[in-house]
């Protein structure tokens, strides 16, 4: 009994990480459903605004943020099939970033897991340094809609109490002429 009890806390803990990782998983905007449901890994999310923009920055801020979405749709399509889709991933994300994704893609196909639904986001971008070829992205990650279930039996996975709507903080690094995610850090001490 008591390693039943032990396999599931495991369980739990390692549902629990992936949720984490979601970002890695996993940033400080608001949360909200006024973001589109369906997207695709092909059509970055962000596009130029129609009035010319006073910001200097805006043509940078605008393709991180394309980076920032791309690179979501491709985990939320990593989460639902279980394939790492490695070549996609590798147009929008890059080192840990990259390496934590694929990892938590592993650890739910080792344990039968996928995810149904989508999160929650409303991501921006809140520094660019074009010089210094970085930049930041903030989000309010909501995981609520976005539900872990064993693949064979399609039962949804109880996990232990913790926080589904929660802060996530990325880095992006400028390579060349393009912005690639390279950190994902989620807060799951507070809420968005």
């Amino acid at each position: 009994m008591a390693s039943t009890t032990h396999h599931r806390t495991h369980v739990l803990r390692l549902a629990g990480a992936v949720l984490t990782c979601t970002v890695a998983a996993g940033a400080l905007a608001g949360c909200g459903s006024d973001t589109p449901k369906k997207k695709t890994a092909s059509s970055p999310s962000a596009t130029a605004s129609s009035t010319p923009s006073t910001d200097p920055d805006q043509a940078a801020k605008d393709k991180v943020l394309a980076a920032y979405t791309n690179m979501r749709e491709i985990q939320i399509k990593m989460a639902a099939d279980g394939d790492l889709h490695t070549e996609e991933l590798a147009k929008y994300a890059r080192g840990d970033a990259a390496t934590d994704l694929k990892k938590s893609v592993l650890r739910n196909e080792s344990m039968g897991i996928k995810f149904t639904g989508r999160p929650e986001m409303k991501p921006q971008v809140t520094a660019v340094n074009t010089k210094g070829k970085t930049a930041t992205v903030t989000d309010c990650f909501d995981a609520t809609s976005w539900k872990p279930v064993y693949k064979d039996s399609g039962k949804e996975l109880k996990l232990a109490e913790q926080r589904l709507k929660y802060p996530v903080t990325s880095q992006a690094t400028l390579e060349g002429d393009t912005w690639f995610v390279t950190k994902i850090t989620a807060d799951r001490t507070k809420g968005c």
